[in-house]
């Protein structure tokens, strides 16, 4: 009777998520059908439904891009587009609209040239996702106990040579697998990017209204958010100037 419930428990959980991902696929049907139509305040609609719903995918924040731009909406386009690249870094369509859109942006603001060896740790960094070089550095660790076990036990002096460089060599990989795993980290979940939402905003020199003006910008400029303080946040353009907007006149990546 028990393995009866178990079954029928297990048969009724497939049976609602096999409904809830034909759901999702009608209604990703739904939206680009009207985005075909060039409806695209419904095809919006649609996308949006499907992320709050969960539903997220490179195509799916590509397509809500692409809604949005035909909209007129730049930063809710760029926003999207981001997202999509997250999913999806390699994909050129989704660089190329990213890049369309962004041309429409007003700010132009050029990078902080990086130092080169924290360029190289960065681009390592992102070649994979933080915990495919997790998974990576437990694989180096159980190779340097494997030769650090194979010097100990082994009675052959060529074999110990071996197995001795070849811990050494797996213990500086292991180390450097965990730093890029950390920095990978630290890239996607850590360092927040944020997009300007607002037509124009004054950016301030404190979290107040009563602030000094520091610099403006537009809509569409992508910033780095460093912190938050009570309705404010303290963001970091690409030039590496710092100072404060509100929470509400920018929206996270």
């Amino acid at each position: 009777m028990k393995k009866l419930s178990t079954l029928l428990l297990l048969f009724t959980l497939s049976a609602i998520l096999f409904a809830q991902k034909k759901d999702a696929l009608t209604l990703f049907h739904e939206a680009n059908m009207a985005y075909q139509k060039q409806d695209y305040a419904k095809s919006i609609s649609l996308y949006e439904e499907l992320t709050k719903n969960g539903n997220i995918s490179a195509e799916v924040y590509f397509n809500l891009g692409n809604s949005y731009f035909k909209e007129g909406n730049v930063p809710k386009a760029i926003i999207n587009y981001e997202r999509a690249k997250k999913l999806a870094p390699d994909d050129e369509d989704i660089a190329f609209n990213l890049k369309i859109a962004s041309l429409k942006v007003v700010d132009r603001i050029d990078n902080v040239p990086e130092v080169f060896y924290k360029r190289w740790i960065r681009n390592m960094a992102t070649i994979l996702p933080a915990n495919t070089w997790s998974i990576v550095f437990v694989i180096m660790i159980w190779l340097v106990f494997m030769t650090a076990g194979f010097y100990v036990f082994t009675q052959r002096s060529s074999m110990k040579k071996v197995s001795f460089i070849s811990c050494i060599i797996f213990s500086i990989l292991a180390i450097s697998t965990y730093m890029l795993s950390a920095r990978s980290y630290s890239i996607s979940a850590v360092e927040e990017q944020a997009i300007v939402i607002s037509s124009s905003v004054y950016v301030k020199s404190s979290p107040d209204e009563k602030g000094n003006d520091l610099f403006i910008l537009h809509e569409g400029t992508k910033v780095e958010v460093l912190e938050p303080f009570e309705g404010w946040k303290k963001i970091r353009i690409a030039n590496g100037t710092i100072g404060w907007l509100k929470i509400n006149e920018i929206e996270k990546i």
